[in-house]
């Protein structure tokens, strides 16, 4: 997890100090402080509001990376549709 490097990176680039970011975010500057010690993070919901202070995702703030897009249907038919299938209904007795 890059956190730490990617808080400290992004509060110096936006000239956003701890207290500010805590005040911003209602994360307690403690917690603050210890994500950017190198602690893991222990509360996703606190993670998401530092991230939406950026305007980023959780990835993006965590791993330095953009979410990923997720896949349509219509990019899975041609696996969907590869085969011939037989569907068998059959009333159950009761």
């Amino acid at each position: 997890m890059k956190l730490s490097s990617n808080l400290k990176t992004l509060m110096t680039n936006e000239r956003i100090s701890l207290v500010a970011l805590a005040k911003l975010s209602k994360v307690p500057k403690q917690t603050l402080h210890n994500w950017l010690s190198g602690a893991e993070p222990k509360s996703l919901d606190q993670i998401r509001v530092v991230a939406g202070v950026f305007g980023l995702s959780i990835e993006e703030l965590c791993y330095g990376e953009k979410a990923k897009p997720k896949a349509s249907i219509e990019e899975y038919s041609h696996e969907i549709n590869a085969g011939i299938f037989e569907v068998v209904l059959r009333r159950i007795k009761k």
